[in-house]
């Protein structure tokens, strides 16, 4: 009978002997260092750390996988490495529970530096199996966990990270609108789209299309855009209808990259919009106008001006007043519909009265406004001295009988005195200086238009051929 027999678990875990059962570790029969690595999980003794990662080499699965269990049962950094080694284990039962153990247990371990180091590990050895929880991960509170993250996902290269990513991509985008969002983690995410994002990643980008969140749309589109295969043509077409202009203009600067051809249809109408070619839009046909319609309060004076022309050139009516009709009837110096349309008028009005290139158009515009109640005091000093001057100068009597008869006007008006001044012309024959017999000149102001360039200074134009006449001080 031998002298030592094998050592009591029981006795030894009752009391806590944490030293006895690491002896017990190396014990000769697998049973015995089976029951003393399960005895020893609970008790979490620094200590058996080395010797139970030790047991990971062990010939006896059983070993192995109740070391990966009292391992697990500890948690913390120390532990990370021969759990995330035993996801490669050639037992399946053992894979598992370490799998349970790096991904249930360490990926959510308190401890920052845990999760980090998992996930760094996780990277290193590509293992993918890790895809699932190195994507919550990314979400993660600690910023270097979520960039280890990110790179491991990235050396994993499964494509099912794409959509995940995109979103984490805008998501750190939003933050940086608040001043907490963290640009290692924004470039690690943009990195890692640029590695995984090729023709197998339509899919998942295309499903990126559906999110609520248009920073995550737009990231989508872009990205879309960027592989250049006609395979993103239909994703980036049906973008087109997406609400925010930004992925509409996005999509469609895509398709014309990839050299797209838009149809003549709603889908060509919605392309042209989204690039603000209106014109060309309206080249599709009726299709354009709803396009057009909404787009117009969305845009700057410039681009209302050329939604306006192609309004023009579909033949569109206006069915009620609105800005756009307003805009659309004073762009074709239909005056008359403006005064019927009333208050809704009065912004097209003021624009052309203050920037029309043609000032015989923003006489009539002012002159609509003064006939709606809201007479200005510029560009014209005088709008009704300007109407009566112009009336004479288009009439058909003869040069010579027209000069006499403004003359005769600015007489009563008082604007010159035909004893000592003379009225000097502009090439159009409308009155522009009057001239006294020393030679100096004063501009007819009255009777002309004007800019105010500063608090001082005004710029004169004749108001028949808008001709410049003079700037001078106030």
């Amino acid at each position: 009978m031998p002298l030592f027999g094998p050592p009591d678990i029981r006795q030894l875990e009752a009391k806590r002997d944490a030293q006895g059962l690491i002896k017990a570790l190396t014990f000769k029969d697998a049973a015995i260092r089976i029951a003393a690595a399960e005895a020893l999980a609970p008790m979490k003794d620094p200590q058996a750390v080395e010797p139970l990662m030790g047991l990971l080499k062990d010939d006896h699965s059983g070993v192995r996988l109740a070391a990966v269990a009292a391992l697990s049962a500890r948690g913390g950094f120390r532990v990370v490495e021969p759990l995330v080694s035993a996801l490669d284990d050639a037992n399946p039962d053992v894979r598992t529970t370490a799998a349970t153990a790096v991904y249930r247990r360490l990926m959510t371990d308190p401890d920052n530096e845990t999760r980090w180091a998992t996930a760094t590990a996780l990277g290193r050895i590509r293992e993918a199996t890790a895809v699932e929880p190195l994507v919550k991960a990314i979400m993660d509170a600690d910023e270097g966990v979520r960039v280890a993250a990110i790179k491991a996902l990235q050396a994993i290269g499964d494509i099912a990270a794409v959509l995940p990513l995109t979103i984490a991509l805008a998501h750190e985008q939003v933050r940086q609108k608040t001043g907490r969002s963290s640009l290692a983690v924004e470039r690690a995410a943009t990195k890692a789209l640029d590695a995984l994002c090729d023709e197998k990643a339509i899919e998942s980008l295309e499903a990126a299309l559906s999110h609520d969140d248009a920073d995550v749309r737009e990231i989508a589109v872009r990205r879309l855009a960027r592989i250049g295969s006609p395979q993103v043509a239909a994703p980036l077409a049906a973008s087109l209808a997406d609400d925010d202009p930004v992925i509409r203009r996005s999509a469609a600067r895509g398709l014309s990259e990839i050299g797209w051809q838009p149809p003549a249809d709603e889908t060509g109408a919605r392309y042209w919009a989204a690039l603000r070619e209106w014109r060309r839009c309206a080249e599709i046909g009726p299709a354009a106008l709803p396009l057009l319609l909404s787009s117009f309060d969305h845009v700057d004076a410039l681009e209302q001006g050329d939604i306006v022309a192609a309004l023009v050139a579909l033949h569109w009516k206006p069915a009620e007043a609105s800005t756009t009709a307003a805009h659309f009837w004073a762009a074709q110096n239909r005056w008359d519909k403006c005064i019927e349309m009333g208050e809704p008028a009065v912004e097209a009005l003021d624009r052309i009265t203050g920037s029309a290139p043609k000032w015989r158009d923003r006489i009539g515009a002012a002159a609509a406004l003064a006939e709606l109640g809201q007479p200005r005091t510029m560009p014209f000093a005088r709008l009704d001295l300007v109407q009566r001057a112009l009336s004479i100068l288009d009439s058909d009597q003869s040069g010579e009988d027209k000069r006499g008869l403004l003359e005769a006007l600015l007489a009563d008006e008082r604007q010159f005195d035909p004893a000592v001044e003379e009225i000097e012309w502009c090439k159009c024959g409308y009155p522009a200086y009057k001239a006294r017999k020393d030679r100096l000149r004063e501009p007819l102001s009255d009777l002309l238009g004007f800019e105010q360039d500063s608090n001082t200074v005004k710029t004169y134009y004749c108001p028949s051929c808008d001709t410049r006449r003079a700037t001078v001080g106030a």
